[in-house]
C-alpha cells in the first residue's frame, strides 16, 4: 500500500515537472471555469494549481489562445572535433581556459570532449632531479 502511494507520487512529481498539460486539457478547465466553477473546485478536480489557471487565462486574454508559444531553435554546442585538435596543435602548452576562450565556452566543455576524443592533457615530463 505504501509503496503503490510513493509510486503514485513520483510520477506525478516527474510527470508534472517534465510535461506541460495538453491544450485541450487546458481548454476544458477553462470552459468549466468560464461556464460558473470556482477556481478551488477546479484545483481540486483537476489537480491543477492556481498559478496554471492565472497564467492561461492571461494567456487566453493577450494572445487569445492556450497553447504555449513555440521555442527557440536550438543552438548547436557541440564542440568540432576538428578544429579542437588543431587548436591542441597550435598551442599544445595551451591550459583549458585558454582553449575555452578560443571556442566561446567553459572549461569543463573542452575536459568532457577531450575526454569523449581520447585526449590526455597530461604532461609527463620529468622533473629536474628525479627520475
Amino acid at each position: 500500500m505504501i509503496f503503490t502511494i510513493i509510486i503514485f507520487v513520483f510520477t506525478t512529481i516527474i510527470v508534472g515537472i517534465l510535461m506541460s498539460y495538453g491544450n485541450d486539457f487546458r481548454q476544458c478547465v477553462l470552459d468549466n471555469i468560464s461556464e460558473g466553477m470556482s477556481w478551488s473546485k477546479a484545483c481540486k478536480i483537476f489537480s491543477i494549481s492556481r498559478g496554471s489557471i492565472a497564467s492561461w487565462l492571461k494567456k487566453v486574454q493577450t494572445t487569445g489562445e492556450v497553447s504555449d508559444s513555440p521555442r527557440k531553435a536550438y543552438k548547436v554546442r557541440k564542440i568540432d572535433s576538428d578544429l579542437l585538435l588543431a587548436a591542441f596543435d597550435k598551442t599544445p602548452d595551451a591550459t583549458l581556459e585558454e582553449i575555452a576562450k578560443q571556442f566561446n565556452c567553459w572549461p569543463q566543455s573542452i575536459h568532457k570532449r577531450c575526454v569523449k576524443l581520447g585526449i590526455t592533457r597530461k604532461k609527463n615530463n620529468i622533473i629536474c632531479g628525479e627520475e
